[in-house]
């Protein structure tokens, strides 16, 4: 089978599968809750909360610790999140507290966390609202001593703790869907230390111990985030220990809710980003009771997690996505769950195939086998010392000569391309030469991308995917020319094709995805020029026709080029 009819086949059944995708993402709904920053947001979220307590957390939104301790507690008193910058307290969540009038406001952490005047100002809002008889603080003298105060808060105000979350007190993303789920069923969550001596394990460990004891103990995330001596000393306090780490936070997340199946029926998965905190803390209270799952995605579509994320959706039966945030938190495609738009290295990669790096040296000529199922396309990156001819031929299964593309008289350094253009790929290199050489092949899809201005010395390779454009080329005289591979090779264009005087000229790029190949063995230059630009179709050539290959084709201005330097 022809290489590119088998890429045919293999992108129509992948094709198919993302149909399938497509179809089952088509069936979800997504929204927002967001608001113009952190504050506002987790405001928003306050609203949509169906939260009846009558408190209100207010905790630092600029760093995480204090808050993800706090969640599964304003959970269990059905109370309001608020997330407040430490000397400052935003108009916005001031108008949720004077909405709210609760009886009690709960700073969380220490008066460095949330300033005595924004804990102030907190309390006199609400008074002005009917509410404010209270004011309470939280606050240790550090993280996990404030954690601590937060797992005795719950066990006073619910009659008991039903387990502990240990999780990262240094990093936040192993912690925050586990925060969700411990506001379920009444448990706390106590942060880890990442003290740096023995002596400060062991001091967190006779602290944290007794605290835990005879309580089930959940560690989030791997060893990076709770220790593994932590955990052996936790052993000797909880009743039970379970660790849930998967391969990185977004499959942690999926471990997490795998485990703990959220209370409520409502058809509905929230989404925070993975990559920052203040969303999902807030959200945690709202995960917790509306008794739906939280999971995280990156900010961005992700090729293996958003799929992931889409068929947790389609085992769940959900029908809505909730993201937590903006878009500029959560893009639009990975809110809905969407096939990710692929990257251009990904186009050209499925166009034109992939390998493993290849990296042969010598000394001399040489023929190299480049392995059974051979190459049909390839950049060769060369450095060739010898100061007479250098060439590289290319070779198929039966060693019949496919391409020279790389033939120079004179040491040679530069990036060729490998393109066999016929139903047989590249099985050999055949390398003349009477000196050192190296030579190095690589895929396609890890050419540098091509913009403009653009210059060089010599052959190169490119990857574009830029609309079509006009651009200027100069180069210092000899052979030059710019070829296009387009459709997975199937065509190409030579938008430039000169030898031998030195030149300034125009033409047109065609649109990409492309594979650019820049031949020339003098400086050379492009520079876009403004303006829309068309390709022209009398430009457009078809790559198999008569079994011609256009690289051999401009091969022969070499001969051109060298004929002009010897009659000189």
């Amino acid at each position: 089978m022809r290489p590119l009819l088998a890429l045919t086949v293999a992108l129509a059944l992948v094709a198919t599968g993302l149909v399938t995708a497509a179809r089952a993402a088509e069936a979800v709904s997504s929204e927002r809750i967001a608001g113009s920053n952190r504050f506002a947001t987790s405001v928003e979220i306050s609203r949509q909360t169906p939260a009846t307590g009558d408190v209100v957390f207010l905790a630092n939104g600029l760093k995480f610790p204090d808050a993800l301790a706090a969640g599964p507690v304003v959970a269990a008193e059905s109370g309001h999140l608020l997330l407040t910058p430490p000397n400052e307290l935003p108009q916005v969540v001031a108008e949720r507290i004077r909405e709210l009038a609760p009886s009690e406001v709960v700073i969380v952490g220490s008066a460095s966390s949330v300033s005595d005047a924004v804990a102030a100002r907190a309390q006199q809002v609400a008074q002005a609202s009917g509410g404010g008889e209270t004011l309470t603080r939280l606050g240790g003298a550090n993280r996990v001593e404030t954690s601590l105060l937060l797992l005795e808060r719950l066990r006073a105000k619910s009659g008991g703790v039903a387990s502990v979350w240990v999780a990262s007190g240094a990093s936040f993303p192993d912690a925050l869907v586990a925060a969700s789920v411990a506001g379920r069923d009444g448990s706390a969550v106590v942060l880890d230390h990442h003290a740096p001596t023995a002596a400060g394990a062991q001091a967190w460990l006779d602290r944290v111990g007794p605290a835990v004891a005879g309580l089930p103990v959940n560690v989030a995330g791997g060893a990076p985030s709770v220790s593994a001596a932590d955990e052996r000393g936790l052993r000797g306090f909880a009743s039970s220990l379970e660790r849930f780490a998967g391969s990185d936070r977004y499959r942690t997340a999926q471990l997490i809710n795998a485990r703990f199946a959220p209370s409520g029926s409502e058809p509905v998965m929230l989404l925070a980003t993975g990559q920052n905190f203040p969303d999902a803390l807030a959200g945690a209270v709202h995960a917790a009771l509306r008794g739906v799952p939280m999971f995280l995605t990156p900010n961005a579509c992700h090729a293996s997690i958003t799929p992931m994320l889409r068929d947790e959706a389609d085992r769940r039966g959900i029908s809505r996505v909730v993201g937590l945030g903006s878009s500029a938190t959560i893009s639009d495609a990975a809110l809905r769950l969407a096939d990710c738009p692929l990257t251009l290295q990904q186009t050209i990669a499925a166009q034109y195939g992939t390998f493993a790096p290849q990296q042969h040296s010598g000394s001399g000529d040489r023929l190299i086998d480049l392995g059974a199922r051979g190459i049909p396309y390839a950049q060769i990156r060369a450095t060739m010392s010898s100061s007479g001819t250098n060439s590289v031929s290319v070779l198929d299964a039966d060693r019949q000569e496919l391409d020279k593309p790389i033939d120079f008289p004179g040491s040679y350094s530069g990036t060729a391309l490998l393109a066999a253009f016929h139903e047989r790929p590249a099985r050999y290199l055949r390398v003349e030469t009477n000196g050192a050489w190296t030579l190095r092949l690589t895929d396609l899809s890890s050419a540098p991308v091509m913009g403009t201005p653009l210059s060089g010395q010599g052959d190169a390779v490119f990857i574009s995917g830029s609309p079509a454009r006009t651009v200027a080329a100069s180069h210092g005289g000899g052979v030059f020319a710019v070829l296009e591979l387009l459709d997975g090779g199937e065509s190409y264009r030579v938008p430039f094709e000169h030898c031998c005087e030195p030149i300034r000229a125009t033409a047109v790029l065609a649109a990409g995805p492309a594979v650019v190949a820049v031949i020339s063995d003098s400086p050379w230059s492009l520079t876009g020029r403004p303006g829309p630009a068309s390709a022209s179709p009398s430009q457009d050539r078809t790559a198999h026709e008569s079994g011609s290959n256009p690289l051999r084709e401009l091969s022969q201005l070499d001969g051109q080029s060298a004929t002009r330097s010897s009659e000189r």
